[in-house]
């Protein structure tokens, strides 16, 4: 990344001492983020991406962030010497915040103490999240209501119609993409196979709840393992908030737990519990936790066909795809055990 200029923004104390250093594996999402060290300490850059959000969701975000940085371990980004936390620059909106500390290694070292930890983080962010009063025009991410329907229940409805629409041409091309390699081939006849068979209950299942009424709040949306970082038992960052936008807060539920415990019914209501202690969860918030996480078992083996046949699967992040991959297909083949569509 060429910063020549960008740094100019901020206070002389941002300044990078030495080259950044860029994520040992590149995200999907279009945006540049380098960690650079600096007499205030270690930081984020971050680029968003040119067609991306918004400056005034990002500007909002920043403000909610803010609002809730004393109850949960996030990164408010630092103000310019305009006083603004955002920058533009070669045709992108640039932020600085602090590199949050800790380690995403909850598989590295499960445990219920650490569970609870990581509902009871979650459960702070809502109920502060709660409290927020977005500005005039920002309602419409992170505003709340008593009372509407998901709007999660009714965007997976149209992902899972588009993908069913193109879903052979994917399948082809995304077979193109690893022509030759067995085992990736093997991943995507599995994920192929079970993508058919499970789009139709799937679908079932969201029509059902689509009306349905829910209290909504910003919420993290993607929130999951990776975004979890820990020092020791207790979660000390809470990382990656652009998804962030009003819904249910079974959206976070199901893709926190999904992530952090996958089929372990023991443990996945363990943590529904967990959070249920600091934070209320009603019966009809605990059903969609489930048609959430379900939905987004299925919809994760299409998101990854996509990225396969788009060509957005890189070298220096196949190792981890393939990972990610097999993860899917385990879950995958849960979920049709579960439904009965195996």
């Amino acid at each position: 990344m060429e910063d020549s200029g960008l740094f100019d923004f901020w206070d002389p104390s941002c300044r990078p001492l030495e080259p950044g250093v860029p994520p040992a594996e590149p995200g999907f999402s279009g945006a540049i983020v380098m960690r650079i060290t600096t007499s205030r300490g270690p930081l984020a850059v971050r680029g968003w991406p040119p067609d991306g959000l918004p400056r005034q969701r990002l500007e909002a975000l920043h403000r909610l962030l803010e609002h809730v940085a004393a109850t949960v371990p996030v990164a408010v980004p630092i103000t310019t010497g305009d006083g603004t936390r955002l920058a533009e620059w070669h045709g992108r909106l640039w932020q600085l915040e602090p590199w949050m500390p800790g380690t995403a290694d909850f598989h590295d070292d499960p445990s219920r103490v650490r569970l609870d930890e990581a509902m009871a983080t979650l459960a702070r962010f809502h109920r502060a999240a709660r409290g927020f009063v977005p500005d005039r025009g920002a309602e419409t991410w992170f505003g709340s209501s008593e009372s509407r329907p998901s709007p999660a229940v009714g965007e997976r409805l149209e992902q899972l119609t588009d993908f069913q629409q193109r879903w052979d041409r994917l399948v082809d091309r995304a077979r193109g993409a690893v022509s030759g390699q067995a085992d990736w081939m093997t991943l995507l006849a599995d994920i192929d196979e079970l993508f058919g068979r499970g789009a139709g209950e799937v679908a079932g299942q969201l029509q059902m709840v689509r009306m349905t009424e829910y209290r909504c709040q910003p919420c993290l949306r993607d929130i999951w393992h990776d975004h979890l970082l820990w020092t020791g038992d207790r979660v000390t960052g809470l990382i990656d908030p652009g998804s962030c936008r009003s819904d249910n807060v079974a959206i976070d539920l199901a893709r926190l737990l999904g992530s952090l415990v996958g089929d372990d019914t023991e443990a996945f209501d363990a943590g529904l519990a967990a959070y249920d202690r600091h934070a209320r969860l009603d019966l009809t918030e605990a059903g969609l936790v489930t048609v959430l996480d379900q939905s987004a078992v299925l919809l994760s083996g299409a998101v990854w066909m996509e990225r396969l046949a788009e060509g957005r699967v890189g070298v220096p992040s196949a190792g981890s795809v393939h990972r990610r991959l097999s993860e899917v297909v385990s879950r995958l083949r849960g979920l049709a055990e579960r439904l009965g569509f195996d």
